[in-house]
């Protein structure tokens, strides 16, 4: 996805008005500081614009000399309030203290100024809102919430005057449509937010489900596939007509000589730095995984022996070429490799059973070197027990 792309472009607005109002606050992280951001941007956008309400509204006399203007300053300290509750961490309060605050709000403006001033649209926003400023683990706020502002906005609608006693019959026109532009953009801008929120939490989940699968399949230790992924392989060759595949087994020569005398930690940074150079010696094609303890397996598709063979003969001079460095001191080590092909028969096991019986054969050999089992020939029969690897 490029600059140009018309997607990127497209999730630019989202993503902004999600930062905006999500910005991380009174030190919390995740799910609670993203409500607790939404809590503190609505805060101050609340305070804004009460107070210009409260403006607008003292200029007229019968207004300036009611209660009005009492109850916006009461509205604004308790907007206030809720910031200082932001700043402290205290989301979970600071949500309910303004959804409290902003209904009731919303209430008495309806009472005083009448339904057909259309404040008590404001509580619409109240579907969206208590998704954004509760988290999951809060949804039963939510939906507490949810209905408190349905049933205030019925009882705003159903059963306030509409044109209250401090209402301005000239200009309730104007302060409807103000309330209805202002409660229609409010509800697109939540919207989108939403929409932005879930999409980013899928694609948290895909990546989430992306790296938990890669850990399911990969060796910790090497950063290698680990058995699932190459069987998976193994299998899927196994069952494809029409092609010849190889297996490879690697195994580190007295590998457990090196581990008695040096420690394990030792050990596994020899069998890390072996898995970075096996890793660089194997095609896109191929298969390379840790097999276990010492063992690593490379499964060549569309491969014969001889060729499997040279190119298994080249990483074991590669591994043994030059020392892997430990602490202080440094080992000489080298990989005995046993090689042999299959077909599509459906029976990867043969092939990995004569792959490590070819093992064997170069462990017998005198070890660092390659020995194949050619399709047809005989598994081992022998019961002498095998040579320390």
């Amino acid at each position: 996805m490029g600059p140009g792309d018309p997607e990127a472009q497209g999730s630019r607005l989202p993503a902004a008005l999600s930062t905006f109002f999500e910005r991380r606050a009174g030190g919390l992280s995740g799910a609670e500081g993203a409500a607790a951001g939404t809590v503190r941007t609505f805060a101050l956008v609340s305070i804004v614009s009460t107070a210009l309400f409260t403006v607008r509204y003292v200029m007229d006399d019968a207004v300036a000399s009611g209660p009005l203007p009492w109850l916006n300053g009461v509205e604004i300290a308790a907007f206030v309030a809720v910031l200082v509750l932001v700043a402290r961490g205290r989301q979970l309060l600071a949500a309910i203290v303004y959804l409290s605050a902003a209904t009731a709000g919303m209430l008495y403006m309806a009472v005083l100024m009448g339904w057909a001033s259309g404040h008590h649209f404001y509580l619409i926003t109240a579907s969206q809102l208590v998704f954004l400023m509760f988290t999951e683990r809060q949804r039963s706020w939510r939906w507490t919430f949810a209905v408190l502002s349905a049933g205030a906005f019925v009882y705003a609608q159903l059963a306030t005057e509409g044109i209250g006693p401090y209402a301005d019959r000239d200009h309730i026109a104007d302060t409807f449509a103000i309330n209805a532009v202002g409660t229609a953009t409010l509800m697109f801008i939540l919207s989108v937010v939403a929409h932005h929120r879930a999409r980013a939490a899928r694609a948290e989940a895909e990546r989430l489900a992306a790296h938990a699968e890669f850990l399911a399949n990969t060796d910790p230790l090497t950063g290698l596939a680990n058995r699932r992924p190459v069987t998976a392989r193994l299998e899927e060759l196994a069952a494809a007509e029409g092609h010849a595949y190889c297996v490879a087994i690697a195994d580190l020569d007295r590998f457990k000589e090196l581990n008695d005398l040096h420690g394990h930690a030792c050990g596994d940074r020899v069998l890390a730095e072996l898995g970075d150079r096996l890793r660089g010696q194997v095609r896109v094609t191929d298969a390379l995984g840790r097999w276990g303890g010492e063992e690593f397996i490379v499964v060549l598709a569309d491969s014969t022996l001889a060729d499997a063979a040279v190119m298994m003969e080249r990483m074991r001079r590669i591994v043994g070429e030059r020392p892997i460095v430990c602490g202080d001191h440094e080992h000489q080590v080298t990989v005995s490799v046993g090689v042999a092909d299959g077909v599509a028969d459906r029976m990867s096991h043969r092939v990995v059973k004569r792959a490590d019986d070819a093992l064997y054969d170069a462990k017998q050999a005198g070890r660092d070197c390659v020995r194949m089992r050619p399709l047809g020939e005989p598994g081992s029969s022998r019961t002498s027990a095998r040579p320390a690897r």
